[in-house]
């Protein structure tokens, strides 16, 4: 066709659209790569593939006898487009608005060089992109608020979740501030009793015993608090160690046993099947879970009884804690393993306790590879409670028969064996003044001789001019640090026998005393039975 042509009617514009329907793609393409940004690194253009269908669509429009109702129609093929693309975040829309007016220009273009100059039909051309452009801009619109409204209900959720929380944490910190109160309150109180001049030794006995009752509770509360954070974290290491079942029940009973009678209800210890006299895993973990479970079945249940019942089937321990205690609401179950947080905050102020007791021996649980769960529980009749425990044993460890276990008794506590360490010369390297005065009194009851230096660098030095038969070394000092110190002691020569005490109770922090050179390491607060029982074992071949 030359450029003399001219079609005076929209049916010959539009066979004209329609032979040039390859040119107009191309040439448009060409030009959307050149100057819509999202193009450039896209092999895709935002409207390639509803484009062909669009350009039909303004073809039927010129066709039409009514083209202006005709384009309203076809120009839904802009919506669909813009509803395809709106979850492509590389496609805005004011990159859809260029492409349309690139396809504005380049219809014009090559309809002047068709020599096609009809005005009606130019007229109708532009209304129907116009037509395209406003559905687009108008979809885009409504998902794009339609996105914000969804955003801010999502906002909106975290935000109150983020509050739960916050309230949760901080009914938590309150309780957990009351408990640590309290242990402390008494200490100190009893404490200043002690120092009256006019007091009797069973008042002095009685008050040690509660001073000690306290420590001892406050110290599992820091221990607890601990453990979840180590758990939550995933820092939560657990050991496999073959240790001798029946034993370790038969302990764990008797101090549960001990605590109920305490509490005027009935312990009873129920071997329901044959068990392993010796399984693999974390005795200290299982402990822990057991204690955190029965003891809290013991504090709840005011009168009745507690039980413990145990099997063991297909390497896996079962143990199920039955209370008749107070029970547990439908309500209260939700919150039941949710840390910060238990069955109803008056229990706290009844029965104390910080509330992680039972979240805790389900994460431990889980640590283990097994579980924990609430079987079934009803408001004042009690609860029963299950812990699932896979271990591995030994092809030759012996399945004993219950009675066997029932009739195995507490072994004897080596602990109160007597330590005789008379003669022996220890260095104790400690900052604290306080930690050196208790150390030093422990030690001397026994008859040991003990020599103080007050970090580090002093203690290399004292070391390495006398001969000791084993050192008590703390590993956080100013000047020099336990780790530096041991590393100088081993560069010096030095081959005699040193024990790492430490505020840190981590694992870690013992593997790498461990590595450091330590022979032995001791967690504070240092308890005395553990710590001469250690020195003992230590010096007995070098016995005077």
């Amino acid at each position: 066709m030359n450029s003399n042509s001219k079609y005076l009617n929209r049916s010959d514009v539009a066979s004209c659209l329609l032979r040039l329907n390859k040119d107009i793609l191309k040439n448009w393409q060409n030009l959307c790569r050149e100057n819509v940004e999202a193009a450039k690194a896209q092999t895709l253009l935002a409207l390639i593939d509803s484009m062909p269908e669009f350009l039909d669509r303004l073809v039927e429009t010129l066709r039409s006898p009514n083209p202006r109702n005709k384009a309203e129609e076809n120009s839904k093929v802009a919506l669909e487009h813009a509803e395809d693309r709106a979850d492509q975040p590389e496609y805005t829309l004011d990159q859809v608005i260029v492409e349309y007016h690139l396809l504005r220009s380049v219809i014009t273009e090559l309809l002047k060089a068709e020599g096609v100059s009809d005005e009606e039909s130019r007229k109708i051309i532009h209304e129907f992109i116009d037509r395209g452009i406003s559905k687009a801009a108008v979809r885009y619109i409504e998902l794009e608020t339609s996105k914000q409204n969804t955003q801010n209900a999502e906002i909106h959720a975290t935000k109150i979740e983020a509050e739960k929380a916050s309230e949760a944490k901080s009914s938590f910190l309150a309780n957990m501030s009351h408990e640590i109160r309290s242990p402390l309150g008494a200490i100190m109180g009893f404490v200043g009793l002690l120092k009256d001049s006019e007091i009797s030794a069973d008042e002095v006995s009685k008050y040690l015993s509660i001073i000690d009752r306290n420590s001892n509770h406050l110290l599992r509360i820091i221990d607890d608090i601990l453990d979840l954070t180590k758990v939550e974290a995933g820092k939560m290491v657990v050991e496999k160690i073959e240790f001798h079942l029946l034993e370790f029940m038969a302990d764990f009973s008797s101090l549960a046993g001990l605590r109920a009678r305490e509490n005027g209800i009935i312990f009873e210890y129920i071997s329901e099947n044959p068990l392993p006299e010796f399984v693999i895993t974390d005795p200290t973990r299982l402990r822990q879970i057991l204690s955190n479970v029965v003891g809290n079945a013991i504090k709840f249940t005011e009168k009745g009884r507690v039980e413990l019942l145990v099997s063991y089937q297909d390497h896996c321990l079962q143990f199920k804690v039955i209370d008749t205690g107070r029970g547990i609401s439908d309500e209260q179950r939700t919150n039941l393993f949710q840390a910060f947080s238990q069955a109803d905050s008056s229990t706290t102020r009844r029965f104390g306790g910080t509330g992680l007791g039972l979240v805790l021996t389900k994460k431990l649980s889980q640590a283990l590879g097994g579980d924990f769960r609430l079987v079934e529980s009803e408001i004042g009749k009690g609860s029963i409670f299950q812990v699932n425990l896979p271990v591995m044993i030994s092809s030759e460890i012996k399945i004993n028969s219950v009675k066997d276990v029932e009739n195995l008794s507490p072994k004897e506590n080596k602990s109160e064996q007597t330590s005789e360490l008379k003669g022996f010369e220890i260095l104790l390297v400690e900052d604290s003044p306080d930690n050196q005065f208790l150390i030093e009194r422990i030690l001397n009851k026994t008859g040991a001789k003990v020599t103080i230096a007050s970090n580090g660098a002093e203690g290399v030095q004292i070391a390495l001019s006398k001969n000791f038969d084993v050192i008590l070394m703390d590993i956080q000092m100013p000047v020099m640090d336990g780790h530096q110190a041991m590393q100088v002691l081993r560069e010096k020569g030095y081959s005699g026998p040193v024990v790492a005490l430490t505020a840190h109770a981590m694992k870690e922090e013992r593997e790498r005393a461990i590595a450091s050179g330590f022979l032995h390491f001791l967690t504070k607060p240092i308890d005395r039975k553990t710590l001469t029982e250690l020195l003992v074992r230590l010096l007995k071949p070098y016995n005077r």
